[in-house]
């Protein structure tokens, strides 16, 4: 049976064979490039990630780009990788790492943790591939790997579950290759030890993977049973003059916060006269977020001349839609109504 031990070594020379080695952010491996890499990979599959990561490396090529821009410029270059918080979170850090670490990115544990959405594990993967310094990390695929190989069969959302793995996942580094070896465990649960048909044959770990002994490894990980996410509703008010739509920063709700959105009320028919005023379309969308439903109706309307007073908002020309953030959904409705 593999020991603790083993699992780094075997997972070290499994990698030079069968590991992912040419992932965009593994080019570079400076803490700047792997912190962004592991924000957006967070919820979100590499595939996805890739193209939105070269983009925005492209813009924004180091710290210092980042910190001097503004936060409209960010959430335009994350539009459709949701979850914007973190997109905000990135801008908060930057600004951190520009005025308490003198732009440079720490190298101390408790700094890089500190800073705005940078949780543990994400803490330890900067360490890990930047600095090589022993820390764990405890994403999803490492999860599934430590769950299926000790047969842990505890609901991996449980606070007492997440505290076992910690331990294992600390107790298994190895003293030297700890870069390497973080990448590994993170391929073989994206590559080898899948969420559904794992491909245990090909596992380096498979003779002491308990889950594949006990034929437990469809059952795990386990979760406790979500509840059917609850259905929010919405209308928007798609406002168009000129070859423009009219946009308003949203600061009232989270769901898209900081983004620009249609109006949610019918703000302009009030200070135009009916003549002035054409519906152009209505319709109905949907979209799933982690804990809820948003079902939203939308009215487009073309204004044939500009509303007097407007400042709460701006005119957005059709041209200007890609550099401006919007939440994926409604980037593809507006660039839809558009043509």
């Amino acid at each position: 049976m593999t020991s603790k031990i083993d699992i780094s070594e075997r997972l070290i020379k499994w990698h030079s064979s069968f590991g992912r080695h040419d992932l965009p952010w593994q080019k570079n491996k400076n803490p700047y490039h792997v912190w962004i890499s592991e924000i957006m990979l967070q919820q979100t599959q590499v595939n996805t990630v890739i193209p939105y990561f070269e983009k925005f490396i492209k813009q924004f090529p180091n710290i210092a780009a980042l910190a001097n821009t503004d936060e409209d410029q960010i959430l335009s270059y994350w539009s459709g990788l949701g979850y914007y918080s973190r997109a905000r979170n990135i801008y908060a850090a930057a600004q951190s790492i520009k005025n308490l670490h003198n732009g440079k990115f720490p190298e101390d544990y408790d700094d890089i943790v500190n800073l705005p959405g940078i949780g543990r594990s994400t803490a330890g993967a900067i360490l890990a591939f930047s600095f090589n310094k022993k820390y764990a990390i405890l994403d999803a695929n490492v999860k599934r790997v430590l769950l299926r190989f000790f047969a842990i069969e505890e609901p991996v959302n449980k606070t007492k579950t997440i505290k076992r793995l910690w331990s294992i996942s600390d107790s298994i580094l190895p003293n030297q290759n700890i870069s390497t070896y973080t990448q590994a465990i993170m391929d073989l649960g994206a590559t080898v030890c899948k969420r559904s048909n794992p491909k245990c044959v090909d596992c380096p770990l498979n003779d002491g993977c308990l889950a594949r002994k006990n034929n437990a490894s469809s059952r795990i990980p386990v979760k406790n049973k979500s509840k059917d996410k609850p259905v929010k509703y919405s209308q928007f008010y798609i406002y168009e003059y000129n070859k423009r739509f009219f946009l308003i920063k949203n600061t009232k709700t989270k769901i898209w916060s900081q983004l620009w959105l249609p109006p949610t009320e019918p703000i302009f028919q009030e200070k135009l006269n009916r003549d002035d005023l054409k519906i152009l379309k209505t319709g109905e969308r949907s979209c799933t977020f982690s804990h809820f439903k948003l079902s939203y109706k939308y009215t487009h309307i073309h204004l044939c001349k500009e509303p007097n007073d407007n400042s709460f908002g701006l005119w957005f020309d059709f041209i200007d839609l890609t550099e401006v953030g919007l939440p994926a959904p409604i980037k593809k409705l507006l660039t839809e109504l558009s043509n």
